[in-house]
């Protein structure tokens, strides 16, 4: 029955994500509303001038900044004072160059495939690539990205989502799963949370990469890195590659991309094993001298 409970607590901490969202949004609203009452001009419809500032990009950044704190602050309690996370781990244990390299090298492959399924996904069905463009002009991931989104996208949004996912959802079904279910459940999850088919398929492929990473890792903090370098690789580094479509140019930069794809995924996978290998023998010297 223990584990019947786990299970459905699982769910909970996705569900928490919605309210602080919809909080977030109320809040700020609220706070729009009381700073501008009084500077409306006479006759002009205040819903008009509210709506406007509700609409603007900035505006609605500031919203996701806000709920990500949030989910910082509440999941990093949950996390670490109850199920039994490291503020501070000891580095001699927890971390290892080679797994930090791994997860550096992985992530233009992770990139790339999460590019294609998305490609492939949006073929099929071309209303799921327009709705997903739209997100990405609504919340402001354009060509001209703002500092706040940035900021965002690459540093809140990781960390928060980390804490959410790998760091309390995941712990709390691997008391009622095995790893790999668990694992499942939570990029799943991860998946939905994003809120469009496109997104939530390659947010999912990449769940579970996040998953295995902070579980086989041994640290949540191997997941946030991954994290980190996979948001700042689509929002700023290839936002910097350019190439006419059609043109012979494009063809050498598919070309290119698809070897390195390859490349990252087969070293990546290649240095990962040998970084866990090598942290697993660390641990036992480490052991064998406090012993």
């Amino acid at each position: 029955m223990k584990k019947v409970g786990y299970f459905f607590l699982g769910f909970v901490p996705f569900l928490i994500t919605f309210v602080f969202q919809y909080l977030s949004v109320f809040f700020m609203m609220g706070v729009s509303m009381l700073c501008t009452i009084s500077d409306i001009p006479e006759g002009v419809y205040p819903m008009s001038v509210w709506y406007n500032i509700w609409t603007d990009t900035d505006f609605n950044t500031i919203i996701m900044i806000i709920y990500a704190l949030d989910c910082i602050c509440m999941f990093g309690i949950w996390y670490y004072w109850r199920l039994g996370g490291e503020y501070l781990p000891n580095p001699k244990i927890t971390f290892h160059p080679l797994l930090f390299g791994a997860v550096a090298v992985l992530v233009p492959g992770a990139q790339m495939v999460c590019g294609y399924i998305s490609s492939f996904l949006g073929t099929l069905v071309p209303s799921w690539m327009e709705q997903y463009e739209e997100l990405l002009e609504m919340a402001g991931l354009s060509d001209d990205i703002s500092i706040l989104m940035l900021c965002y996208s690459v540093i809140l949004a990781p960390i928060g989502e980390e804490l959410v996912f790998r760091g309390v959802t995941l712990r709390i079904f691997r008391k009622a799963l095995p790893f790999w279910v668990a694992n499942i459940m939570q990029a799943v999850l991860f998946g939905i949370f994003h809120g469009n088919w496109l997104q939530g398929f390659y947010a999912g492929a990449l769940g579970l990469l996040l998953g295995y990473i902070c579980e086989g890792c041994g640290s949540i903090y191997y997941s946030i890195f991954l994290h980190f370098l996979f948001n700042f690789w689509g929002t700023v580094i290839s936002s910097l590659i350019t190439v006419e479509e059609g043109s012979t140019a494009e063809m050498v930069y598919l070309v290119v991309m698809n070897i390195l794809m390859i490349v990252s995924i087969g070293v990546g996978a290649f240095l990962l094993h040998l970084g866990l290998e090598k942290r697993e023998k660390k641990i036992k010297r480490l052991q064998k001298a406090t012993a």
